[in-house]
């Protein structure tokens, strides 16, 4: 069978799609790369890349051999975004950014442990609001 679930990216034909995404694009390397910036001069254009990971770095939709590192690289720029005096002055920021950084460690998958499904906190399409 070729659709497991009822979001958008949960069959088959949506899992080629995505790779075929990823693969004529280089976004993860484009997003990595960004990720890898110091925060201190590019702390904006980091949160921009982390929250692509946010949005799209989920089993079949963001290549499988990349998506932990990328996840736990996003979390780890964000805690450094979050300890920049003008992401602190801001509590409402500050707790934004402590959000993203919880949803992307929990979707970091341990070696051995069986995969949880990802239910988003809202419908996917809401993640805009």
């Amino acid at each position: 069978m070729g659709t497991w679930g009822k979001l958008p990216w949960d069959n088959d034909g949506a899992a080629d799609w995505f790779g075929d995404l990823f693969d004529k694009t280089n976004l993860a390397k484009h997003v990595e790369e960004t990720l890898k910036l110091d925060v201190a001069d590019f702390h904006e254009e980091v949160r921009a890349a982390a929250s692509v990971v946010l949005l799209l770095g989920r089993v079949y939709t963001w290549p499988v051999s990349d998506l932990n590192r990328h996840l736990s690289l996003a979390a780890d720029k964000l805690e450094e975004i979050s300890r920049l005096d003008e992401i602190t002055e801001s509590e409402e920021l500050l707790n934004e950014i402590r959000g993203e950084i919880l949803e992307l460690r929990s979707r970091i998958k341990t070696p051995g442990a069986s995969a949880q499904p990802q239910t988003p906190p809202k419908k996917w399409w809401q993640l805009w609001s």
